[in-house]
């Protein structure tokens, strides 16, 4: 019965950040999941947040404005325009929902990530199109 409890009360708070509360939680809005308020992964517009880059880029290619998009750059994890990043592709690394496309500030940035993380490539904004995001989700 104790570990029940114990189980129950590690599980609750999973997902949130430690100063945020279940009524404060934001959720991603392509997935739905909680979206911490100290995630690397972080992702965004003026009207949505996201919990990593591929569920913004999968909203915006079914129509969404990406006019002020923004994501958080892996090395300095930092807010920053996403129009802005290079994104590294097919990498070892993995966002709360797996597979995803890595934001990284400029070219040298970019190809150290993408030989020290196993990378396929580097995408910069405008090549990252709707049959590779939709790619990430399978």
């Amino acid at each position: 019965m104790k570990a029940a409890w114990l189980a129950l009360l590690l599980t609750a708070g999973c997902g949130r950040g430690p100063n945020e509360t279940r009524a404060e939680a934001v959720r991603c809005a392509t997935c739905g999941m909680i979206v911490t308020s100290d995630s690397g992964w972080r992702a965004g517009t003026a009207a949505d947040t996201f919990d990593s880059p591929k569920c913004l880029l999968r909203l915006l290619h079914r129509g969404g404005d990406a006019a002020d998009a923004w994501v958080i750059e892996y090395y300095s994890q930092e807010r920053r325009p996403a129009r802005e990043m290079l994104y590294v592709w097919g990498s070892d690394l993995e966002s709360p929902m797996g597979r995803d496309l890595v934001p990284v500030e400029g070219r040298d940035a970019a190809e150290r990530l993408r030989v020290d993380h196993r990378g396929a490539g580097v995408l910069a904004w405008d090549e990252i199109d709707a049959e590779r995001v939709e790619a990430l989700f399978r």
